[in-house]
């Protein structure tokens, strides 16, 4: 039976990762690396820790799975335990992610069978355990994360490695996740490409040595694939935005957290990263509107918005599959998903989310603009074409990511996305950071992908990683995934 353990590296980028194990500090990392490869893929919009999880886990893209951020905001009023009709994922709501996510799509936990996980912001399904989910190790974990205590982190971080790898020894499992966040929060604290950071991919590193020490003890370790991911990249911050209090100069009523109790808002804000943020106008309506419904009032915030200077892109949901995203120097242009063989340009009004890769097609009108920077209008791309088309400009991915992520129904009614060197939360954070994610741009949504051996075409999505795994371990893939195998 073959095995497969992922460690995600939370928040590693991929040339940070290329230098550690260039200089030799990160042996387990290399050896696995010379039988396969280390590779640069596209997370997941918004590029968020809990979100950006989805797609290595499910196949799918974070949004259509049922989280669109790290912070959201529920229209419908369907949330349990949530009196202001929100989630964050940063507080004790990560008790929710499990349940927020869509039951109707598998895990990797569902499907290979015994399956552990150790820390992992989505754990659904795993047979074994699921550590970093009981209640002392959230109140363990909480104490240094709200004090902005990285080592205190790190040290509670440690410790649940050991309670992992003393798991994974007893029971063998099939499938495995073992989630390491410190580089994430020394990369907040101190920047992505410091120290603290190569300090804690050494933690990665160990682990890895650790796991592979206790299955050649066992026996078993020519069973065991050893696969290492992140879920979000990084860059340099040093301009803060107060957003929310921006909204409030414009006269309106926010909601936002962690300031939950204002009562009747005009708008709701969920920022996630810090780079990127939902808002949500109207929020008495129970169900999502597409952007032209929305009145005058509402155009000119949109307006306002593009002009900004924190602001690098403003996208709204024109209908099910059509998103305008607007740029304040490169104009506006629009993104179309339809299905093949509908007319070039006139699009199927199906609902969000629909899951058909080999048959979605995708159009960028950018006669009034190309914000995307993409060279001008491009029509009837598939899956694959669309990724292409963004490879080398600065939004990665951003035709399908746009789309899955605005058309979604827990969606904000607009998507904002931060300019270079900026975040939009410069209040209520325990660390001022100097490196932020969560937006579109490059550095934040490109991530390494670490394989341990040979592939059949070259990955382009952490989506891909999940039918991959599945195709590894021999199992079958379930159809309609957002990913594909590169084995």
């Amino acid at each position: 039976m073959q095995r497969l353990l992922l460690v995600v590296a939370d928040g590693v980028r991929p040339d940070v990762l290329r230098d550690e194990l260039d200089a030799g500090r990160a042996p387990a990392m290399s050896a696995l690396c010379a039988r396969g490869g280390l590779y640069t893929i596209t997370s997941s919009f918004p590029s968020v820790t809990g979100p950006a999880y989805v797609p290595f886990l499910m196949g799918r893209h974070a949004a259509t799975a049922g989280l669109p951020g790290l912070r959201w905001f529920d229209r419908a009023r369907t949330l349990r335990w949530s009196p202001a009709h929100t989630r964050s994922y940063a507080g004790i709501d990560i008790w929710h992610v499990d349940g927020d996510v869509d039951p109707q799509m598998p895990t990797l936990f569902d499907l290979a069978q015994p399956s552990l996980s150790g820390m992992s912001m989505l754990g659904r399904g795993a047979s074994v355990a699921n550590i970093g989910r009981s209640l002392l190790w959230t109140v363990r974990a909480a104490i240094p994360h709200f004090r902005g205590d990285t080592l205190g982190w790190r040290g509670v971080e440690r410790a649940g490695t050991t309670e992992f790898l003393r798991t994974f020894a007893r029971e063998r499992p099939r499938f495995s996740v073992l989630a390491i966040t410190s580089p994430d929060k020394f990369s907040h604290k101190f920047g992505s490409d410091s120290q603290p950071v190569r300090d804690a991919i050494g933690d990665v590193d160990a682990a890895i040595a650790r796991a592979q020490e206790i299955a050649r003890r066992d026996g078993w370790l020519d069973s065991l694939r050893i696969w290492v991911v992140a879920d979000h990249g990084h860059s340099p911050v040093s301009q803060h935005d107060d957003l929310h209090g921006w909204l409030e100069g414009q006269a309106l009523r926010v909601r936002a957290h962690p300031r939950l109790h204002t009562r009747h808002p005009d708008v709701v804000l969920m920022v996630g990263g810090n780079a990127m943020a939902h808002l949500y106008v109207d929020p008495s309506a129970r169900s999502r509107h597409w952007w032209p419904t929305h009145g005058a009032r509402w155009e000119s915030l949109h307006d306002a918005l593009v002009l900004r200077d924190p602001i690098d892109l403003v996208s709204v949901s024109e209908r099910a599959d059509r998103v305008r995203i607007s740029h304040s120097v490169y104009g506006t242009a629009f993104v179309t998903r339809r299905e093949k063989g509908s007319s070039v340009g006139g699009g199927a009004n199906g609902s969000a989310g629909t899951q058909a890769n080999d048959s979605a097609r995708w159009d960028y009108d950018a006669t009034l603009g190309d914000p995307l920077r993409l060279g001008g209008s491009l029509l009837d791309l598939d899956d694959h074409g669309a990724w292409e088309a963004c490879a080398s400009s600065p939004y990665p991915d951003a035709l399908v990511q746009l789309v899955q992520l605005c058309t979604s129904s827990r969606a904000g009614d607009l998507v904002l996305s931060a300019a270079d060197g900026w975040d939009l939360r410069s209040r209520f954070e325990p660390v001022a950071h100097v490196s932020t994610h969560g937006a579109l741009l490059r550095a934040q949504m490109s991530v390494p992908l670490l394989l341990d051996g040979p592939i059949s075409r070259t990955p382009q999505r952490s989506a891909d990683v999940m039918p991959s795994a599945l195709a590894a371990m021999g199992l079958p893939i379930p159809e309609g995934l957002d990913g594909r195998s590169f084995l």
